[in-house]
């Protein structure tokens, strides 16, 4: 496919004023910061992990079917019912989750 010369610079003008917006917006930080209920998810799913290899527990099928719930829940950005979902596994271990709210209550910024 042959390009006439006008075609050719029109696309390159497309090019360069796409090239010129892309550069001046915040695409890479917006990318990195990460929502508070997907730390949430990790840091909890963390502690079950940890809970799960320091103890040496078996998880029952309802624990299991709980925390396969949770990464589901997660993995689709539905945190809030994911987070819960990890809360209830820990409980059940008789763990006390920590959900990484202490600067709430103090208000200081972590």
């Amino acid at each position: 496919m042959l390009m006439t010369r006008k075609t050719r610079a029109s696309l390159l003008g497309v090019l360069s004023a796409s090239m010129l917006l892309l550069a001046q917006t915040d695409v890479p930080r917006a990318a990195t910061q990460v929502k508070p209920g997907v730390k949430r998810c990790a840091l909890l799913q963390s502690q079950l992990t940890a809970a799960v290899r320091s103890k040496h527990i078996v998880l029952s099928s309802r624990a299991k079917s709980l925390e396969a719930e949770a990464q589901e829940f997660c993995s689709q950005g539905k945190t809030a019912q994911g987070n819960r979902a990890y809360v209830k596994v820990l409980n059940s271990l008789g763990i006390i989750p920590d959900l990484g709210t202490e600067h709430v209550a103090t208000g200081e910024v972590p």
